[in-house]
């Protein structure tokens, strides 16, 4: 008889320890852990903020040091974020995307029209609060940060759950510079660290997006846990850039509308709109046989509700003007007063096609931070970049 209770248990802990391999292959629970891997201090302060929930999935964020809560309850769902030492870094609560701040919304509503929204939460607790936000774009997942006035922070691609999946969004937080691995802070030797936010890849490997600074001028990175740097972008605070584009680099998409809208056409000239590196408009000239024809195309090859109505063209006057502060449209000041209490100028444009602005680019800074700010032509709040 104490065989059959040996061997029964033996066969339970193979199966046990089989379990947490298919775990660790499902990208999607690849940090999941079992309770015994939880150390005692992390569950004792999840307790102190949820002392009434039992349903608690933990899972580690940063190896041996951040470990992750997620809390699923009839009327909470959340993340808890707390140290090995239980101290908890930050707590982020569901909510509806109605309880997003007016500013997230026009943010989302600019850069993502027609999104599908999955997840929204706020950060409750933590020595930057913010929101986060998880949609689908163009078949491909979103995971956006935004800072506690609704300035967009950060967005990360790729970190959704299973399908119909309860409970927080795939675990993700803001990092401090004392926290990063000493591989990545040696990598950010000679910038000025602004922010981090750290996430598990799909592969459940850690990766750090990172913001920084070199004599003034902003960049972001992410990098992995050993230092290696995965990705560099320059960010844009100048506002739309404007490049012209020669007929034998015209985006595919671009060459296939015109040769089934203007067929036998002559490149007369292509101007491509770029904001934050991101194109956003194409202006295009070309000659059939005699005629000429002009297209303003969005970045998806769409006719632009402004596309000229009779034929002909000349090549668009495209500028970037600097502005002062005494330049900006009243509804612009208006706008700051009213939701950056305190708030200087730091340097301003409006980039103007055919000599009618299309938008104003403001940077300002409030206390220690920089904010860089885009309105319409007629002074509309549009979005708002944490620097």
């Amino acid at each position: 008889m104490k065989t059959k209770i040996s061997l029964i248990a033996f066969v339970s802990l193979i199966a046990l320890n089989a379990c947490t391999k298919d775990q660790n292959v499902d990208p999607q629970s690849a940090s999941t852990l079992a309770p015994q891997e939880v150390p005692v201090l992390v569950t004792q302060a999840v307790a102190t903020v949820y002392p009434k929930v039992t349903g608690v999935d933990y899972s580690s964020l940063q190896t041996n040091s951040l470990y992750v809560a997620n809390v699923t309850a009839p009327t909470t769902e959340a993340q808890v974020v707390v140290s090995n030492k239980g101290i908890i870094k930050e707590v982020a609560v569901k909510i509806a995307k109605t309880d997003l701040p007016a500013a997230v919304l026009s943010y989302l509503e600019t850069n993502f029209p027609g999104a599908t929204f999955e997840h929204a939460s706020k950060k409750t607790k933590g020595d930057k609060l913010g929101f986060r936000v998880e949609l689908i774009f163009n078949k491909e997942h979103y995971s956006i940060f935004f800072d506690q006035t609704g300035a967009f922070l950060s967005q990360v691609t790729g970190l959704q759950g299973k399908p119909g999946k309860k409970g927080p969004a795939p675990a993700a937080t803001e990092i401090a510079l004392a926290d990063l691995p000493a591989a990545v802070k040696s990598t950010l030797a000679g910038y000025t660290f602004k922010r981090a936010i750290l996430v598990k890849d799909a592969a459940g490997m850690e990766v750090y997006h990172i913001r920084i600074e070199k004599l003034g001028v902003p960049y972001d990175l992410v990098v992995d846990a050993t230092g290696k740097i995965i990705k560099t972008r320059e960010v844009n605070t100048k506002g739309p850039d404007f490049t012209k584009i020669e007929l034998k680099t015209l985006p595919a998409g671009l060459a296939a509308y015109l040769n089934t809208n203007a067929a036998g056409f002559t490149l007369d000239y292509a101007v491509a709109i770029l904001k934050d590196s991101v194109v956003v408009e194409y202006h295009v000239g070309v000659t059939i046989a005699t005629v000429k024809k002009e297209f303003h195309l969005d970045a998806s090859f769409q006719l632009l509700p402004n596309h000229p109505a009779k034929g002909g063209h000349n090549p668009p006057a495209l500028n970037i003007k600097e502005l002062k502060s005494t330049d900006l449209p009243s509804a612009v000041k208006t706008y700051l007063d009213a939701n950056y209490a305190g708030w200087v100028f730091v340097k301003g444009a409006s980039a103007s096609v055919d000599n009618v602005v299309k938008d104003y680019h403001v940077v300002i800074e409030v206390v220690t931070k920089k904010y860089m700010l885009e309105f319409d032509r007629n002074g509309a709040f549009k979005k708002a970049v944490a620097l």
